[in-house]
């Protein structure tokens, strides 16, 4: 849902180091960071909608 291209080169980066914590079970610290992320793209999306004209 990335509205940038720096917002989706950021999630990017963001996610592979999510997927690299998983690979190395780090479950706790990838459980953090994917909510953090999901919660910044849900931001993301609010402020492309509301106001973003």
């Amino acid at each position: 849902m990335a509205s940038s291209k720096l917002s989706a080169i950021f999630f990017l980066i963001m996610y592979a180091v999510l997927l690299y914590l998983v690979f190395t079970m780090q479950n706790m610290a990838a459980m953090y960071l994917m909510a953090i992320g999901m919660f910044l793209e849900a931001c993301e999306g609010v402020y492309c909608n509301f106001f973003k004209h």
